[in-house]
């Protein structure tokens, strides 16, 4: 063998090590149970990182979302090409009128604001997998559903779920977000509800909203897929 065969071969090496080392890193736990690394919190009232109620706490290696303020748990790093899980459910109440409302927001992009320029997969009680495109200061993001266009304006675009699948208020909710490439799907409990297109957007932060009303979150998985 070669100086220049063994020169390459090490090449080689390094960029496989590299390359698994890149998709070990991308495997990795979104949520380890215990802390929220990786995550900040941002609320309307106070800004990035200045939780001092609790907004966003952990117990028994849950997350739990309370009702006291308004804003959202998000990730430090943008992410593409991926498939992140997570099951979410409501608190029980006394109330029969109320409507509990958050979201995932996902390829958030931009300044840390109420809120971000994303795309959120709806968890609204009834309203599960439906897609909200969201400007935040500039146009939303440009999507095609069923070969119809929507989007790329500075107002928020409803997108509607083709099939409600949720299971009855008090039980855990199964959500699975598919985005591959400009390719998205919204799975809940099992089941396609919505899957398109987008015109740019490919990556972005992730973000759980606070939006008054207290929910559960726990499994969340986040998993590479190939481009």
């Amino acid at each position: 063998m070669t100086l220049k065969h063994l020169f390459s071969t090490g090449i080689a090496a390094l960029f496989t090590v590299s390359a698994i080392a890149q998709t070990a890193s991308q495997s990795a736990p979104l949520f380890d149970g215990k802390t929220l690394t990786g995550w900040y919190t941002y609320l309307k009232e106070d800004g990035k990182n200045k939780d001092s109620t609790g907004v966003f706490s952990i117990v028994d290696g849950i997350i739990r979302i309370s009702p006291a303020k308004l804003g959202y748990l998000s990730t430090e790093k943008e992410y593409s090409n991926y498939k992140f899980s997570y099951s979410y459910r409501w608190a029980e109440t006394t109330k029969t009128d109320v409507t509990r409302n958050s979201g995932l927001i996902y390829h958030a992009i931009g300044e840390d604001r109420m809120w971000c320029n994303g795309m959120e997969l709806q968890m609204q009680q009834g309203d599960a997998g439906d897609l909200w495109l969201i400007p935040g200061t500039e146009a939303n993001a440009e999507i095609t559903v069923k070969d119809a266009p929507f989007g790329g304006v500075k107002k928020g675009t409803r997108i509607l779920k083709w099939e409600a699948n949720e299971k009855p208020l008090g039980e855990w909710n199964e959500v699975v977000l598919s985005c591959r490439g400009k390719e998205f799907e919204h799975w809940v409990n099992g089941k396609k509800v919505l899957a398109g297109t987008t015109k740019e957007r490919i990556a972005g932060k992730i973000q759980f909203q606070a939006e008054g009303h207290e929910v559960w979150l726990r499994d969340l998985k986040l998993e590479p897929l190939a481009p």
